[in-house]
């Protein structure tokens, strides 16, 4: 037999049977590579033009972060022109409900040099609701503050940004979040917190926790810092040169308010309004129908007080009730107010005549160092249904003090407050 390279042609044969197999093969694997690369591609532009769409929603909550009054709804702060980046082009459109304190958001991204026919495109729907800490926590103190009474609850998310000192007994915080900055420290005896505790500092005692203890402060907690030259530029109705008594005054057909000592009366506008007392003091009192903040400035140290009640007469702070056309204690049903002083907040109750118990409706932020202090008839009782960012120093109403979250102030709140935003959904397509 001959050796195989002696044969002719067999060289080219077996080179003819390989081509037949690898040509196919490299075929083979040279178009899935291309598919591969297609996809791959195809990826890399979605990816792209999901980043771009992102970007207009990064520049939003950057915006809304650095501004908690202002530019959430008007169309000066929220329009936007065509954006174009190194891969291509951004659009957005927006509705605004300022009445829901909300905002829905769409962006486009689209990948390429021509918008019109770009070659990837993504589209992110998103919901922004602003909040304000003012209605969210039932108690935000900025400091440290010690609870020595014994058999109280507290209602609504509590927030305080230093050491809390828990002396007294049967304490309990009742729809949590308890949040403290600085040291927790319990000695009191059944001390419990209806949901999860954060602490920041170190803990003593033993608290019944029925959520979970985490032992951090949330980075993102910022104490809400009021702006005085927001109230001064965005008011409704003004009042200087002497102190004055609001009385308001709601009826199914109108809402007002009356000047105590004047002929003045002033409509109330219900969507929101801000009344500002600038370099006065204020006393407030009436059913309120709509939402109201009362704010004051001060240049002079006497000046910038908010009074709730008077000591001579019967002089609550409620909501209007469009139900019954009475009066109701929850903002639930379309009215609240805020009352935000510069130099202190004082509430009183009837003292002289027939003692009567108090009750204030209203979210009550101190501007000064003091508490927030309260004097009334010695057997009666003090109602707060809202929120406070101060302790409250009493005399008299020696029934006690009853204070309320009102649930409803989220929904219906005030005008004029700080608000953060908060991504309610978030979704690409």
């Amino acid at each position: 037999m001959k050796p195989l390279r002696s044969r002719p042609g067999m060289g080219l044969v077996m080179v003819i049977l390989l081509s037949l197999f690898l040509l196919p093969t490299f075929v083979y694997l040279s178009w899935n590579a291309g598919v591969a690369l297609r996809h791959s591609m195809r990826e890399r532009q979605q990816s792209e033009a999901a980043a771009l769409a992102s970007q207009a929603m990064i520049d939003y909550m950057r915006q809304f972060s650095q501004d908690y009054f202002a530019g959430h709804y008007d169309a000066a702060s929220l329009d936007r022109n065509r954006s174009f980046y190194e891969a291509g082009f951004t659009e957005v459109d927006y509705e605004a409900y300022p009445a829901a304190h909300a905002l829905y958001i769409e962006a486009r991204g689209k990948y390429g040099k021509d918008p019109d026919a770009p070659l990837a495109g993504r589209r992110l729907s998103a919901a922004v609701q602003f909040i304000s800490d003012l209605t969210d926590y039932g108690t935000l103190i900025n400091g440290a503050f010690t609870i020595s009474a014994d058999n109280v609850t507290y209602y609504g998310k509590w927030w305080i940004t230093g050491n809390l000192s828990i002396t007294g007994d049967n304490v309990r915080f009742a729809g949590g979040p308890l949040i403290v900055g600085g040291n927790l420290s319990v000695s009191g005896g059944n001390v419990r917190v209806d949901g999860d505790l954060y602490y920041g500092g170190s803990l003593s005692g033993s608290p019944a926790v029925d959520g979970t203890a985490y032992n951090f402060y949330p980075s993102d907690m910022i104490y809400p810092e009021m702006r005085e030259d927001y109230y001064e530029a965005n008011y409704a109705y003004r009042i200087s040169g002497s102190d004055r008594t609001l009385r308001f005054n709601a009826h199914p057909s109108s809402s007002t308010f009356s000047i105590i000592g004047t002929t003045i009366t002033v409509p109330v506008v219900e969507s929101g309004m801000i009344v500002l007392g600038d370099n006065v003091n204020l006393t407030v009192y009436g059913t309120v129908r709509g939402r109201v903040t009362v704010a004051t400035t001060n240049t002079s140290g006497s000046k910038g007080k908010i009074t709730v009640g008077q000591s001579s007469a019967d002089s609550d702070l409620f909501y209007y009730d469009p139900l019954t056309g009475g009066t109701t204690t929850s903002a639930a049903l379309g009215s609240s107010m805020a009352l935000v002083a510069s130099n202190g907040i004082t509430l009183t109750g009837k003292t002289s005549g027939t003692d009567q118990d108090l009750t204030v409706c209203a979210v009550i932020f101190n501007r000064s160092s003091a508490n927030i202090s309260a004097s009334g008839g010695s057997s009666k009782r003090l109602y707060i249904y809202g929120t406070r960012n101060k302790p409250i120093t009493t005399s008299g109403f020696g029934g006690g003090t009853t204070m309320t979250y009102d649930t409803g102030l989220n929904t219906n709140p005030p005008p004029g407050l700080p608000e953060r935003p908060v991504l309610v959904t978030w979704h690409m397509r």
